[in-house]
């Protein structure tokens, strides 16, 4: 794979199609991350970091010498954000909306300037397999808005072409992290191929139908695995999961549309019950979902009005896709990314069985007006975090207990702290983590939690760590309450239980916090050392942190504290 020149010249991407307009279609905002505005006047700086603005000065080298983590700008995901493509769809939106050529000419002006700052697998944006394969959707994605069933332009194909050769070579690395780089390339590897065996010069890109199989098999072989049978994916992450279903929906859309044979029933079961658990942890009203996991700013397809956070367009897609219905009421702007990107077939050859609750790497009580999501891990995947028995509560819309999100994963200050034992909802024994890192993403004496009970409204689970502690944690929901016992065993100097709450006016007098719709009171069988209310933080969107409260209860015997969680209204 050798560095090649940049373009000599500039080569029209995407030409102007001639059929009809979207009037109703709407035009997102283009967000970096999901939240901070991104000025689309000039094309920006592909190589700065667009929170710091320090610039990459090593960039005129093959990627495979350039590491993630030692190039002097700190988070190399805020340079990645604008190669991701995102803009592509602000632009071409527009273009539908008004029939405007002017952002067609942006469009193809801001990829040029890619092209010739990013020469073919030279670079940091060239680095990592996933963000080729997330610019090789979006165009894919941007050229089925525009041009529809017709062949690419030959500079369209022969950049995606690029794309897959970077891909291809690594694809068993991907495979072997058992997350979502390995759904993602193969889904490029799978829509770029079907894109260019359309083009009359399909002969002149060798390879296709090797990689076209690659690609069908490691989807199977990544369904197969990597979903669980209540449909949790492997990385225990909200977003992650996400990710990983508009990366599959979008690959199925495009089979359908190009007629390749359909993936095998297994594989549409494993999808089914995939897109049961992210409706599972969304909230119907706004679709703002328990953030459980790690959350790095990721969004596949991001062609609404919806917030970053609101998973309903991606349920509602999947939805229709894999279930052949629609989960929502119709709204056209939850609905746009189904509306854009629409099945082509609605009929399912099997029907999946699908669970009523979580019962895998999370556990879910859903007992109206309380959905209580607690964190099991089965030792399955490698852990991104230390939050065994982390819990995060709902009553009604509002988000009582709360997950913290990740921030960075490169501030060495901040990474430290939101993956953190401290930064959940469990108990921390003896100021240790519950897990000791081996490196930035690797944990040693992974935990494994027990579950005793899980019905309708009780749930209780526990795990012996390495050092013999002992967590079990008691949960029950009862009418406007939900009570939560947490009995600690085997420390030897401290155990301290947190509870993350809202940044809301809490008072808290003896043992009781009350804020204006919500009573806290806490209780042992032993005494109490200590219980305070201390300011912690949450980040709903990467790079982004702002302050919540954090309940501390601290005890130095053990015993059994309870915790019940009141609504006063």
């Amino acid at each position: 794979m050798p560095i090649q020149s940049p373009p000599s010249h500039e080569v029209q991407y995407f030409n102007a199609p001639e059929h009809q307009q979207i009037s109703d279609v709407q035009v997102p905002e283009l967000k970096a991350f999901g939240w901070l505005p991104v000025n689309t006047d000039t094309p920006p700086n592909w190589l700065a970091s667009i929170t710091n603005k320090q610039v990459i000065k090593n960039n005129q080298h093959h990627w495979s010498t350039l590491s993630d983590f030692d190039l002097d700008i700190g988070d190399v995901k805020t340079v990645w954000e604008h190669s991701r493509f995102n803009w592509l769809f602000p632009f071409v939106l527009k273009f539908l909306k008004d029939g405007d050529k002017c952002q067609l000419d942006k469009l193809n002006q801001w990829l040029n300037n890619w092209a010739k700052v990013n020469p073919t697998h030279q670079g940091v944006n060239w680095k990592c397999g996933q963000e080729a394969s997330i610019r090789v959707i979006h165009l894919v994605a941007t050229h089925r808005l525009l041009w529809r069933d017709s062949p690419a332009s030959e500079a369209l194909a022969i950049l995606i072409y690029q794309h897959l050769l970077r891909i291809a070579p690594t694809m068993s690395y991907a495979i072997a992290q058992d997350n979502n780089h390995g759904t993602s390339e193969a889904a490029a590897l799978f829509v770029g191929t079907l894109l260019l065996q359309q083009s009359a010069n399909k002969n002149k890109y060798p390879a296709l139908a090797n990689w076209l199989t690659l690609a069908r098999d490691t989807i199977e072989n990544r369904c197969t695995k990597l979903i669980a049978s209540d449909g949790c994916f492997s990385q225990n992450s909200t977003n992650y999961h996400r990710l990983m279903l508009d990366t599959l929906s979008f690959c199925e859309y495009i089979r359908q549309v190009y007629q390749n044979p359909a993936f095998s029933d297994h594989c549409y079961k494993k999808l089914q019950l995939a897109t049961t658990w992210l409706a599972k942890v969304a909230n119907q009203a706004d679709g703002q979902s328990a953030m459980l996991g790690l959350n790095d700013g990721a969004q596949l397809l991001p062609v609404t009005c919806c917030d970053y956070l609101d998973v309903r367009p991606s349920v509602q897609w999947a939805c229709q896709l894999f279930l052949g219905k629609l989960l929502y009421p119709a709204d056209a702007t939850v609905d746009q990314l189904s509306t854009l990107f629409p099945a082509q077939n609605h009929a399912r050859a099997v029907k999946a069985t699908l669970p009523l609750t979580m019962n895998s790497d999370y556990h879910s009580i859903e007992a109206p007006p309380w959905r209580v999501y607690l964190r099991t891990p089965t030792n399955k995947f490698r852990p991104s975090q230390c939050d065994a028995l982390h819990l995060d509560v709902w009553h009604n819309n509002n988000n009582l207990l709360l997950s913290s999100g990740s921030y960075s994963y490169n501030d060495k200050k901040w990474q430290h702290y939101f993956p953190s034992t401290l930064a959940h909802n469990t108990v921390c024994f003896d100021d240790d983590e519950q897990m000791s890192k081996l490196s930035r993403f690797l944990y040693r004496d992974w935990l494994k939690v027990q579950v005793h009970q899980h019905t309708d409204q009780r749930l209780s689970a526990s795990y012996l760590d390495s050092k013999k502690r002992q967590h079990l944690r008691k949960i029950e929901v009862k009418d406007q309450s939900l009570l939560i016992q947490d009995t600690v065993k085997g420390f030897k100097n401290n155990a301290v239980l947190r509870f993350h709450l809202p940044k809301d006016d809490w008072q808290l007098t003896d043992n009781k916090l009350v804020s204006a719709q919500y009573m806290i009171n806490v209780n042992a069988d032993i005494a109490l050392k200590k219980i305070a209310l201390v300011e912690g933080w949450q980040s709903r969107y990467y790079q982004n942190k702002t302050p919540i409260w954090v309940l501390e209860v601290t005890v130095i015997k053990q015993g059994t504290i309870s915790t019940e969680l009141t609504a006063r209204l």
